[in-house]
């Protein structure tokens, strides 16, 4: 069964099926070959999405839709190069602090890299700056929006494994910033290494009127954050007022957004939600089909075998997530691998909102790194430049972000600091 299940995933992945198709398909193939009722699939389905934490979803991603429709990255991307701009690589520097201004509101690092990189891409080679590097930046600047909060691959994490989503939110606020750091770091090393253009330096009062016009946008991550944090709401509640404020802003403030073009907005977040849903519907028959044959307790067994060390055990599945992260989207994988390995972490007494940050960000680095790193594909495609071409140009950046993903193993107080 477990080998009908396996070959029929990866054989439907391998003729152009989506992972939801892939999943559920060959679940059903698995549970028609075991005899099993097919009532159990219609339950298991509708069970695993019956949640109240899955609203979040929707409204995140109407959130972020309406905040793209109404150019708020503009006056954001404004501000961060006021402040960073001046330094060699300045442009680099506001696309990375871009990403941690706005946070993960499109609920994917592929939306966020195609988002940011149809305006910052060509602006940046338009200063100067190399396509190939341009495109890198992009690409390796989206791991940070999935990071910081809201994250809609944090909900999901939270969904599989029942850990608490405000707790995850907020302490994803220090690595995803420490994120931020080492790519600017590295951004440094690179800009000075390759004598990149120097930007415009700015006064302070050019700067305090840049901030001033992206106060309305500032403050819609304060909102949510805030909210959560003070009890005020719970994330799902805090996602319905995050629409809200980014619908308001739209309407009154920035005045771009009327009744006619909520209709298409909303259609573009609700096929966003459609694809996720899906995925966890299918997903949890996977996951039926797993559990019914011990996978998880077979595994757990295996490491348990091999090493009883936490630290050991994070660095293999380190190297997991690198692999896969590489071949399936970040979402798709956290529904697909946290289910076996977390039990496993269980048993070592690691902390679920530490590995869910590592899972995350490790999940994340797969997705720009060859040999087929989606992220990485769609930065290049925009760039037009060729993939190999980005992919080496992303390499500090990515290696940046490794060193500090295997820190955060070593030192799990960068993970629990902000909610212990």
């Amino acid at each position: 069964m477990i080998l009908l299940l396996v070959a029929g995933f990866i054989g439907l992945l391998l003729i152009g099926a989506p992972v939801a198709f892939a999943l559920g398909l060959s679940s059903l193939a698995a549970l028609v070959y075991e005899g099993m009722p097919l009532a159990v699939v219609a339950q298991k389905m509708v069970a695993s999405i019956d949640s109240f934490l899955l609203l979040a979803i929707p409204f995140f991603l109407l959130t972020g839709h309406l905040m793209d429709r109404t150019g708020i990255a503009h006056d954001i991307v404004s501000f961060a190069e006021t402040v960073v701009g001046r330094f060699r690589g300045g442009l680099g520097h506001a696309n990375v602090a871009q990403n941690v201004l706005m946070g993960g509101m499109t609920g994917s690092a592929v939306a966020d890299t195609a988002s940011s990189g149809t305006s910052m891409i060509p602006a940046m080679v338009r200063r100067g700056y190399t396509p190939a590097f341009s495109a890198a930046i992009t690409a390796c600047s989206s791991i940070i929006s999935v990071v910081l909060p809201p994250s809609v691959p944090m909900i999901v994490y939270c969904v599989v494994t029942g850990a608490s989503v405000t707790r995850l939110f907020i302490a994803g606020i220090v690595p995803g910033v420490l994120v931020a750091v080492v790519m600017m770091l590295a951004i440094a090393l690179v800009a000075k290494r390759q004598n990149m253009p120097q930007g415009q330096r700015y006064s302070l009062r050019e700067m305090g009127r840049a901030f001033i016009v992206a106060i309305p946008a500032l403050t819609l991550p304060v909102v949510i954050i805030g909210s959560i944090r003070f009890g005020i709401a719970t994330p799902t509640e805090a996602s319905v007022v995050a629409t809200v404020y980014a619908w308001l802003l739209g309407q009154f403030w920035y005045r771009n957004i009327t009744l006619k073009d909520l209709k298409p907005i909303t259609l573009a977040a609700a096929s966003t939600t459609g694809v996720v849903m899906m995925m966890i519907a299918a997903a949890s028959l996977y996951g039926l089909i797993l559990t019914r044959a011990q996978v998880p307790q077979q595994v757990a067994a295996w490491v348990a075998d091999f090493t009883d060390n936490p630290y050991a055990v994070l660095l293999l599945i380190l190297c997991i997530y690198l692999v896969m992260g590489a071949i399936l989207d970040l979402t798709a994988n956290i529904i697909i691998l946290v289910p076996i390995l977390f039990p496993v972490t269980q048993q070592l007494g690691i902390d679920p909102i530490h590995f869910g940050l590592i899972t995350i960000i490790a999940l994340a680095i797969g997705l720009v790194t060859p040999p087929v790193g989606i992220c990485l594909f769609v930065a290049a495609a925009i760039a037009r430049e060729p993939v190999m071409r980005v992919a080496w140009a992303a390499m500090p950046y990515m290696i940046a972000t490794l060193l500090l993903v295997i820190v955060m193993i070593f030192v799990p107080q960068i993970s629990t600091f902000l909610v212990s």
